[in-house]
């Protein structure tokens, strides 16, 4: 026998099923037949013939589906209503529906898996924030994406996110991400970095900047409708049914409270991982950490300390680091390191980085006489096994500088930062006809160099 002439006029209806101010005029018997929510609304209500749902996921559209599903019409399901319709299956405890849904939602995934193809359960994933979070996480929805996500990222779609995929992970609930690095073996965290990288710069970061728009802008690729799940991908978009409609709306601004948590989360659960990331990334985040007061600033400062000591070809890329960025870099390793200053190797590393960092400043021809005391203040004179490179760096600033216009006190800071019994014949030479640098000091150290030979 066919209900479904009476779902279409709600003739001999028995139950009247408010959704959002709107009237369903159905009966009791095939809604008892497969959802005990009924049953139980229908039993614990002083009218039997009135069910009204609050807050229904999906609102009066899914539940006209869903009515449809109760009075065993076939309902469409696709990559688009998946969602909603088992979340709305959860709300009402229809099991045999639930059952569907997931065995429909499992095969999506698989292929998705198959793929190695993050952008699928990513774009289930953001369906289900907003009003279908409570219930997807209780059906199992979003821990089913989170493991896909995590399985293709490990078999390296992490860097192959596209456009459309870094959106998406920059809209996500701080609580998943979490999640996803939880799940994640310790063995196999590099393959998050991508992600967690684009969530961090994006949400605490580039928050009203436009560092990196290409990361940032809303994507502009509209696709048509289809229930098909296989992806045809080219170099920069996935061009399937399962590629978002394109979003307008800009990245919502994170307040103070929820940057700090983001980052002080991700730091801690990534821990020593992030270290693998480029000493600017590093830097950033530890100035934003100390604008947001984060208690992860000692971790990002130690990550700097170590970026910078054990990098081999540091020297080679300081040209790409701003000025000011480096001083405060180089500051800050030796403020982080302060109790190890008598460890020979530390100090031959910290001193061949801030003399090639001054030099590389002194051929360009843009070292101030601030910079010069930032900088080679940083190790002390005493503890410095060579000072011709400071030397000649402030021959240049007096030559260079409006030196007349400094005060006899800023001379003398500038002189006291070189030690001249340690340098060399050839240091001298350079420097000698300077008649800004005191000839006892040439003297004394032309008599030094002389006591070695």
């Amino acid at each position: 026998m066919s209900y479904e002439k009476f779902r279409r006029t709600g003739e001999l209806s028995d139950i009247t099923v408010i959704v959002n101010s709107t009237e369903f005029k159905l009966h009791k018997f095939p809604l008892f037949a497969k959802s005990d929510y009924f049953k139980k609304a229908v039993a614990s209500s002083t009218s039997s013939a009135v069910v009204e749902l609050k807050n229904f996921p999906g609102g009066v559209d899914v539940f006209n589906q869903l009515a449809d599903y109760f009075y065993s019409i076939p309902i469409s399901i696709d990559h688009k209503n998946i969602v909603p319709l088992r979340s709305a299956a959860c709300f009402i405890e229809c099991d045999t529906l639930g059952a569907l849904l997931d065995e429909r939602f499992d095969k999506i995934l698989a292929v998705a898996r198959a793929k190695c193809d993050s952008g699928i359960p990513l774009v289930l994933l953001e369906q289900c924030v907003g009003e279908y979070q409570q219930w997807a996480k209780q059906a199992h929805i979003v821990d089913k994406c989170l493991e896909a996500i995590l399985e293709s990222l490990i078999h390296g779609a992490s860097s192959q996110l596209s456009k459309s995929d870094r959106e998406i992970i920059t809209r996500l609930p701080l609580e998943w991400v979490i999640e996803l690095i939880k799940l994640c073996p310790t063995e196999s965290k590099l393959a998050l970095l991508p992600f967690a990288k684009h969530y961090l710069t994006a949400n605490v970061l580039e928050q009203n900047q436009n560092l990196n728009q290409s990361h940032t802008s809303p994507s502009t690729t509209t696709t048509t409708t289809t229930t098909t799940t296989t992806a045809t991908e080219n170099t920069t978009e996935h061009q399937s049914a399962f590629t978002p409609v394109a979003r307008k709306e800009d990245i919502p601004l994170k307040t103070d409270d929820e940057k700090r948590a983001i980052l002080d989360q991700i730091v801690k659960e990534l821990g020593n991982t992030l270290e693998q990331l480029p000493l600017s990334w590093h830097n950033a985040a530890y100035e934003k950490a100390v604008e947001l007061k984060c208690d992860c600033e000692p971790i990002l400062s130690s990550f700097i300390t170590q970026s910078i000591l054990s990098s081999s070809d540091l020297e080679d890329h300081m040209e790409n680091i701003s000025d000011d960025v480096m001083t405060r870099l180089l500051e800050r390793v030796v403020k982080h390191k302060e109790e190890h200053t008598k460890d020979p190797h530390l100090l031959a590393r910290l001193s061949l980085l801030i003399d090639s960092y001054i030099e590389q400043l002194r051929q360009r021809g843009t070292l101030t006489s601030e910079q010069f005391v930032k900088l080679a203040s940083c190790i002390p004179k005493e503890q410095r096994t060579s000072h011709d490179s400071l030397l000649l760096a402030l021959d240049d600033i007096l030559k260079n500088e409006k030196s007349t216009e400094m005060s006899s006190t800023e001379k003398e800071e500038l002189l006291n930062q070189i030690d001249f019994s340690r340098v060399n014949e050839e240091t001298i030479a350079a420097c000698k006809n300077n008649k800004l640098i005191p000839q006892h000091l040439i003297t004394e150290a032309a008599l030094a160099l002389c006591a070695k030979l």
